[in-house]
């Protein structure tokens, strides 16, 4: 399925057919006749349709359940109004209605980058959160303890989830719709989280940097496994280490270091 992801898909689905076959649905904006995918032998086209629009999330929402992420998260999707389900010990509730196409915490580029956070020392530091979806990352690090935080994303609709997220959580990052450039240079930034697929941060990171200390430490994820060497291989061009990372199925995420912090 990584070509799929590669190629710009909103959204993947596989199912198997009573006769033992796969199939797989996978979608994407209308309009786009090219997507530049070669089929790979046995795997055939058998449809090709245009969808009406339609709130896909419905039945996902009827069967959603909290979920725990990594070692110390509880995460609960489903609207306010449901009765509270019992939270397990030593784990922290955090609220994030299914409301869009990111931002829950069950994709796994998102939960590999919960799961390196908790790895992390953000206790005091000031961090920046790129491609900020529905907050969760933001929270997680100001459960972390994390000084401030400012998130960001691209999507004109991420700061409204935002903000709707901060009040059920009683948690309050900075958010804002825009881009990188729009962050001033100073003060700069401790740390910073980005689950941003690497096509599109990748030219701008020589940007994010320029935002960071000195002895800033950065997790990356939204990247297929594929891709990883690749970013890895700018990251130290840019003068930082790896120092841990996480795999999912097609997924890898990385926490790395600035070279003068581990001098």
């Amino acid at each position: 399925m990584s070509e799929l992801w590669l190629a710009g898909t909103q959204g993947v689905q596989a199912l198997l057919e009573g006769d033992g076959r796969l199939r797989v649905e996978a979608y994407f904006p209308a309009g786009e006749d090219d997507l530049g995918i070669e089929l790979p032998a046995g795997v055939e086209l058998a449809a090709d349709e245009v969808l009406p629009d339609a709130d896909w999330f419905a039945g996902w929402r009827e069967r959603a359940r909290p979920f725990p992420v990594g070692r110390t998260l509880f995460l609960d999707p489903r609207e306010p109004r449901e009765p509270p389900e019992e939270l397990p010990a030593g784990r922290t509730l955090l609220r994030l209605p299914a409301r869009a196409a990111f931002g829950t915490g069950s994709h796994e580029s998102t939960s590999l980058a919960l799961e390196l956070l908790e790895e992390a020392e953000v206790v005091g530091r000031r961090v920046l959160d790129v491609g900020t979806g529905t907050g969760v990352l933001a929270f997680a690090a100001l459960l972390r303890g994390a000084r401030s935080v400012v998130g960001f994303d691209v999507d004109p609709a991420s700061p409204f989830h935002g903000r709707d997220n901060s009040a059920l959580n009683d948690l309050h990052p900075r958010l804002f719709a825009g881009r990188l450039s729009a962050i001033r240079d100073r003060p700069r930034f401790d740390f910073a989280v980005v689950n941003v697929v690497p096509e599109q941060i990748l030219p701008e990171m020589p940007e994010l940097v320029r935002l960071l200390r000195p002895a800033a430490e950065v997790i990356l994820s939204g990247i297929l496994a594929e891709r990883g060497r690749q970013v890895l291989d700018r990251m130290r061009g840019l003068g930082f280490e790896e120092r841990d990372r996480r795999l999912a199925g097609d997924w890898v995420a990385f926490r790395v270091s600035s070279v003068e912090s581990l001098i």
